[in-house]
């Protein structure tokens, strides 16, 4: 394959080409022509993400990048979130349900006739958004009345695809800002969009980390509180063998336990204080919590605050059991799950809601930490009254003492990491990461529409398909195995031919007639000058018998030996063609040959010369002859056993100037093999229709070896555009 090859079936094919990108041009004329004019608006929020700078090794600060745009990514796609959009979505259709006069998009006749628009209550529509965009939640398709809204949805064109499909949210270069852009035919639609999208996305953004960071809280919290009882009992432990293992006089015994209890009523005294401030805390918040609840009537919250109750009741007894207890762990964890679900994270709250959720986390707070401080204190309480009525106790192993002690260290260590990252949530809880939002530029309802830009998608469509039909007939011709050209049969066979004969239909002439008569028409000339060329080499090989064949059926043999029979007759020279091709004896039947190989056996005589004997039919062109055969699958050495097929081709060589025999297809059958040792040479005929596969190359390297005999390679059925290439 060459550039050049590629230009000539571009050339060929150019009528379908250009056909095709004409029809892409006038296509794209009338969607253009009937398209709504679409009015763009756009607002855009300084982010503040390229202004937080990290500290480097060397004490120097700079910019993350790869954080910030992690960011963008993150904040791009909440924008584009369905908890986001929804909120828009119902907003919208509530809008124009609400104030028709004014709604921003006006449904056509046609949609009005629609089954969805006949189905709609409008009063029950109006009243199942307005309840969806107060508590937060998103339409169902699996409840019928739902489910209709949201088909009502897409008849107005606010749903969730339609309105993703006209937004566009990006960030501005490297720069820190964030552009939201939206498109619609309605200016006013798409100014209030892009203004209002950008609140509710900070609304459901804030309210997002709030929840997770609150969530972390309290779960790392929980394991800080666990790590310090065990801390607090291998203390315990190790003042207990300190004491076992000192000094038997009372008096030091005495001492000793006196000290312990000192350190541990220095320390109930101080839980003490933490459970009483703890108490009075909780009091404030609770009272708070009901005056504000009050105000705003709302109850949203009951079954989040009594299983927020719950479940930090089970984290105090799983704190008192040691940490240890899975069936309490799961019941927690189902908890969380349930807390998640019905905590409404998906959508945005109120400013008297997001005050509500605030305090529950304050209380569920101190509520933990007032029963982490009532079990401290149980404890405590507990140890100081062993410790009163310690007792003597026999003096134990040092190594005892040891393993306590670096076991205690261990759990020290833990409760440092632990409380490290307690830490760190509650920096996170109190970090807003959209703070520093700030909408600097407000959406305004565009002045006049956005171009269409109708020459320029015209030109764009037909230079685009254009380009694709070229790519597609070039990937057509690359990946067709056929070997077209002469140059791609050289290359995949490994031969090279040394006549090259064009593609011509044969449904009204015959070989014969194309030859012998000068019908009209560049292919049939184009022919028959290429079978000149087949026939000069004949006439110069000093040769007089010959086997045309084939690697595959259907290459042309018969085709070939007729047309280049007819050529030799122009030349005034006597042929017998002789059919040996028993699987397909076309040649007989069309020359209606009477005379048959079989039956030459019985009838010709070695003693006298052919022309005296009746061993041929004639054909109704003089000068040529034919031997003909029967159908059969039998091969020639089991037809022709009982002839000696030497001296019959030596007969009938002295009444011909040449003999040309046609026998099967290399690939199929072993006919021709059996024949080629009694001829002088041998003619080979590929199809540039056919592909190379390995039964072809098998073949081709039979006739490779055929030096002596062999007598050119005819490469036929080329289309005459590619004789050249």
């Amino acid at each position: 394959m060459d550039f050049i090859y590629f230009l000539k079936v571009l050339f060929r094919k150019k009528w379908i080409i250009g056909g095709l990108s004409f029809l892409a041009v006038v296509v794209a004329f009338l969607i253009l022509v009937n398209k709504k004019p679409l009015y763009v608006s756009s607002s855009q929020y300084s982010t503040g993400f390229t202004s937080e700078k990290v500290k480097l090794a060397d004490g120097t600060t700079a910019v993350d990048l790869y954080t910030i745009d992690i960011k963008f990514d993150n904040v791009i796609e909440t924008i584009k979130s369905t908890q986001v959009l929804n909120k828009i979505s119902y907003s919208l259709l509530l809008h124009d349900l609400m104030d028709p006069a004014n709604a921003y998009h006006q449904l056509s006749l046609k949609d009005k006739q629609s089954a969805i628009y006949r189905e709609v209550n409008i009063d029950s529509a109006k009243v199942i958004l307005t309840e969806k965009l107060n508590n937060n939640t998103a339409l169902r398709g699996d409840i019928h009345k739902e489910a209709v809204i949201l088909e009502y949805l897409e008849l107005y064109k606010y749903d969730y695809i339609s309105l993703l499909m006209n937004l566009s949210v990006s960030r501005l270069s490297r720069s820190d800002y964030l552009d939201i852009t939206f498109a619609s035919v309605d200016p006013e639609l798409s100014a209030w969009v892009v203004n209002a999208i950008g609140n509710e996305f900070l609304s459901y953004y804030r309210n997002l980390n709030s929840l997770r960071t609150g969530e972390n809280t309290q779960t790392i919290q929980a394991m800080v509180e666990m790590q310090q009882s065990k801390v607090d009992s291998l203390g315990a432990l190790l003042l207990t063998e300190r004491i076992s293992q000192g000094s038997l006089d009372p008096e030091s015994r005495t001492t000793s336990a006196m000290e312990t209890v000192t350190q541990l009523e220095s320390r109930l005294a101080e839980q003490q204080g933490k459970l009483n401030e703890h108490i009075n805390r909780l009091s404030y918040l609770r009272n708070q919590y009901n005056t504000l609840l009050a105000s705003t009537g709302s109850n949203n919250n009951d079954e989040v605050i009594r299983l927020t109750n719950k479940r930090n009741e089970l984290m105090a007894e799983l704190s008192r059991r040691g940490g240890s207890d899975p069936g309490l762990q799961k019941q927690i964890d189902d908890l969380r799950a349930q807390i998640v679900q019905k905590s409404n994270t998906g959508t945005t709250r109120t400013k008297e809601k997001e005050k509500l959720d605030k305090l529950t986390r304050e209380i569920n707070e101190e509520e933990a930490l007032l029963n982490a401080a009532q079990s401290t204190i149980e404890e405590y309480r507990t140890r100081i009254n062993r410790y009163m009525g310690l007792a003597n106790v026999n003096p134990g192993s040092n190594v005892k003492l040891d393993v306590i002690r670096t076991q205690l260290e261990m759990e020290n260590a833990q409760l440092k990491t632990v409380k490290e990252k307690f830490s760190q949530v509650q920096g996170l809880s109190k970090d807003d990461p959209t703070v520093n939002f700030i909408q600097t530029k407000i959406g305004l309802p565009a002045a006049q529409p956005e171009s269409k830009q109708t020459l320029i998608r015209m030109a764009l469509s037909g230079l685009s398909m254009l380009i694709l039909t070229s790519l597609f007939f070039i990937f057509l011709e690359i990946f067709d195995p056929a070997q077209k050209t002469p140059s791609i049969f050289a290359k995949n066979a490994n031969i090279k031919a040394s006549t090259i004969l064009n593609k011509i239909s044969l449904r009204k002439n015959s070989p014969m007639r194309i030859v012998l008569e000068d019908l009209p028409g560049k292919k049939y000339t184009a022919f028959k000058n290429n079978i000149r060329k087949l026939r000069f080499d004949v006439m110069n090989s000093d040769r007089k018998t010959f086997l045309i064949t084939s690697n595959r059926k259907g290459a042309g043999k018969s085709t070939i030996i007729q047309a280049l029979a007819a050529s030799l007759l122009l030349s005034k020279k006597k042929v017998l063609i002789i059919d040996l091709n028993f699987s397909n004896n076309s040649l007989t039947q069309f020359f209606n040959a009477e005379m048959m190989m079989e039956d030459l056996h019985a009838k010709i005589n070695f003693n006298l010369p052919a022309m005296q004997q009746k061993l041929v039919t004639h054909t109704s062109f003089e000068g040529l002859d034919i031997i003909g055969c029967k159908a059969s699958g039998l091969t020639p050495s089991e037809v022709l056993y009982n002839l000696n097929l030497d001296k019959c081709i030596e007969i009938l060589s002295a009444a011909y100037d040449y003999i040309l025999i046609e026998g099967a297809a290399l690939n199929n059958y072993a006919d021709s093999k059996e024949i080629l040792p009694h001829l002088q040479g041998m003619i080979a005929v590929f199809s540039a229709e056919n592909s190379i596969v390995q039964t072809d190359r098998d073949s081709i390297r039979y006739i490779m070896l055929q030096k002596d005999k062999q007598n050119g390679i005819v490469l036929n059925k080329v289309l005459t555009e590619n004789m050249d290439a």
